[in-house]
């Protein structure tokens, strides 16, 4: 077939047995000059041959979920090029030059940990960029990238967080990001961002703040705040965040390393899952009436020191799922049902679930079925009367 008969301007290819790699690209190059869309996901792909380089009315291109290791510089040449998806393939560093002529790239989406080592900046129209490695010529260059809606940055250092603000005080149409730092005992330095983008609804910080930056009660927006290895510590902590206005979501992944956690009356009025996970001091988990008024969904996962189970949890009223993951079993017997003394504090939720070891393995049970298996453990483990003995 002919390029000027060829009217095809999509191509999609999902997960087939064997492709003619090159022969299937120097096809599309010559008789489908005109494709706009060429999406390759799970292909058995280990190349990109610098052919797609002349697919000049290209506007996207997903090599997503392939062996893919480099892309050809002939990608500079797609000057139409809007998405570029690279997610779960095997691209690990982005060769330089390759941005400069990309001027209507809007969708960068990479996997974690992708370096790019200059020309980043060239993309004045991007809005996604996920999840790139941080370098010193990349922070330096993201100031340029003011129309940016994602950003995930992973490996920052302690060094890069002024320059980072800086950038991201210019991104005032940013509604998520997500910033990693290089060690998960690594500093986090964000406290140097004094203006934060009001359109910003989905925050992620993997590192070591140790103390909240002040910004981050500031934004009337956020939907949703994901905090791991935080090392925050303080019930000023979470009272910074209970007044978020439109917070929905809340997670802490060894995220908050104090005894005892504290939700007022009124606090989180709109935050409807909340998730605490590996905070290994926590031994106290305070609700008052009136505090987390339409949470509907709580998963408390292996935190060891909380030996009792939180009343307050009776003065959640919306709640419909709560999820006890990896905590002893002491804290589980007390809610077993009709025996356990604190069973009066969950009953009356709709969706109650036990994840727990038994046997070395894990188990999902509802208290009812927990209560089943600890009576026939206990039935077990009772020594068999001798016979003839009185």
């Amino acid at each position: 077939m002919s390029s000027t008969k060829s009217r095809i301007r999509s191509v999609f290819v999902f997960s087939v047995g064997e492709l003619p790699k090159q022969q299937l690209l120097g096809t599309l190059a010559g008789n489908f000059n005109l494709v706009k869309i060429l999406d390759l996901q799970g292909v058995p792909l280990d190349q990109l041959h610098e052919e797609v380089g002349n697919l000049l009315h290209l506007r996207y291109l997903s090599v997503k979920r392939t062996e893919v290791k480099i892309i050809p510089k002939s990608i500079g040449n797609l000057q139409n090029l809007q998405t570029l998806n690279l997610k779960d393939s095997q691209v690990f560093v982005l060769q330089i030059g390759i941005f400069s002529r990309l001027h209507k790239l809007r969708h960068l989406i990479i996997p974690p940990g992708v370096e790019i080592r200059e020309g980043i900046g060239h993309l004045e129209e991007l809005q996604t960029l996920q999840y790139v490695k941080a370098n010193d010529d990349l922070i330096k260059e993201l100031k340029n990238l003011r129309q940016l809606r994602k950003l995930g940055i992973c490996y920052l250092k302690r060094e890069h967080g002024k320059a980072l603000c800086t950038a991201i005080e210019k991104m005032n149409h940013l509604q998520s990001l997500s910033v990693w730092a290089i060690g998960s005992n690594k500093i986090l330095d964000l406290h140097s961002l004094s203006c934060p983008p009001a359109s910003l609804q989905h925050l992620y910080l993997y590192g070591r703040l140790e103390t909240l930056p002040n910004w981050i009660s500031r934004l009337d927006n956020l939907v949703s705040l994901k905090l791991v290895h935080s090392g925050l510590t303080g019930a000023h902590a979470i009272k910074a965040l209970q007044a978020l206005p439109n917070l929905v979501e809340l997670n802490f992944f060894n995220g908050y390393d104090g005894e005892q956690l504290y939700f007022d009356v009124g606090g989180f009025p709109k935050l409807k899952s909340l998730y605490l996970r590996g905070l290994e001091g926590l031994n106290s988990l305070v609700i008052e009436e009136g505090g987390l008024p339409v949470l509907k969904k709580l998963q408390i996962v292996c935190c060891p020191q909380l030996m009792e189970v939180p009343s307050g949890i009776r003065n959640l009223g919306e709640l419909k799922s709560l999820v006890f993951w990896d905590v002893p079993t002491k804290f589980l017997d007390r809610m077993q049902p009709g025996i356990g003394q604190d069973y009066w504090v969950i009953e009356h939720i709709h969706s109650v679930q036990f994840v727990w070891y038994d046997g070395g393995l894990f188990r999902v049970d509802t208290p009812q079925e927990y209560q089943d298996v600890r009576e026939s453990q206990r039935l077990n483990d009772e020594p068999e009367e001798l016979e003839g003995v009185e």
